[in-house]
């Protein structure tokens, strides 16, 4: 008698748990984070050529911080605005009246042309100053990049009614530690070393903004390894955004 076979079943490869992939991946990430090297991208630094070439880039998670302290409706003005980005998720989220300054011809361009309010200005001069005053001020990502930020921070001081929002990268981070160990300098620019000129860890900045007559409100933590960043925000998180406000005013 001819038995009828079905089909063999098949055997499926086991699934490799997800825990592990992504254990892995990470590790990729931090070997080439921490031994990769680092060619600048471009001949010299010019703010032009760095717009042109990094283009538009979303920082949702940061964004998102910015937007937790700011009301519907607020005046904002953003210093080193780029090509408008913050200023239109604001716009989008909170219905702001916004302004942006840039030293970057091309990043003012970009963001007028997406109906941003933006101008030209170099806050590193001498002569700049903020003729108008606003609800918040935003610095993004900016201080790192200019020689004097205690001189912009005196100029923007009475130009706030309600906060200065600050974003800066935090050099405590562990692959910035890790290359150190390695014997590499941390890597923080986009296209060419000469981006960041001054550097602070978390630790760091709170104790050299009160230096400049400032108080931190708040720290948010926005991006950095997921959970640790929020449980030991100085080895763990890569940035932090600041809400900060004048000494002795404000609640202060």
């Amino acid at each position: 008698m001819n038995r009828v076979r079905g089909p063999r079943p098949q055997i499926m490869p086991e699934k490799e748990p997800c825990f592990i992939s992504r254990y892995y991946r990470r590790l990729r990430a931090v070997a080439s984070a921490v031994f990769a090297d680092s060619p600048a991208k471009m001949e010299r630094m010019d703010y032009d050529t760095y717009w042109r070439r990094r283009g538009e880039y979303f920082f949702s998670t940061r964004y998102a911080a910015f937007a937790e302290e700011i009301a519907a409706g607020a005046s904002v003005l953003d210093i080193g605005c780029g090509e408008g980005a913050t200023l239109r998720y604001l716009k989008k989220e909170r219905q702001t009246a916004g302004e942006g300054l840039d030293i970057s011809h091309t990043g003012v361009e970009m963001a007028k042309a997406s109906g941003i309010n933006a101008r030209q200005a170099d806050v590193t001069s001498r002569d700049f100053s903020l003729e108008s005053s606003y609800d918040h001020i935003i610095i993004s990502e900016v201080l790192e990049h200019i020689p004097n930020p205690e001189e912009l921070l005196l100029k923007v001081r009475e130009r706030f009614r309600k906060s200065l929002i600050i974003s800066v990268p935090n050099t405590g981070h562990y692959i910035h530690r890790l290359r150190l160990l390695f014997g590499r300098f941390p890597v923080q620019w986009q296209l060419h070393p000469g981006e960041h000129l001054r550097f602070w860890t978390i630790k760091d900045f709170k104790p050299w903004i009160e230096a400049q007559g400032f108080t931190v409100a708040e720290m948010k933590v926005h991006s950095g390894f997921s959970g640790l960043c929020r449980i030991w925000p100085n080895l763990f998180a890569d940035s932090s955004v600041f809400i900060v406000r004048r000494t002795g005013r404000d609640g202060a």
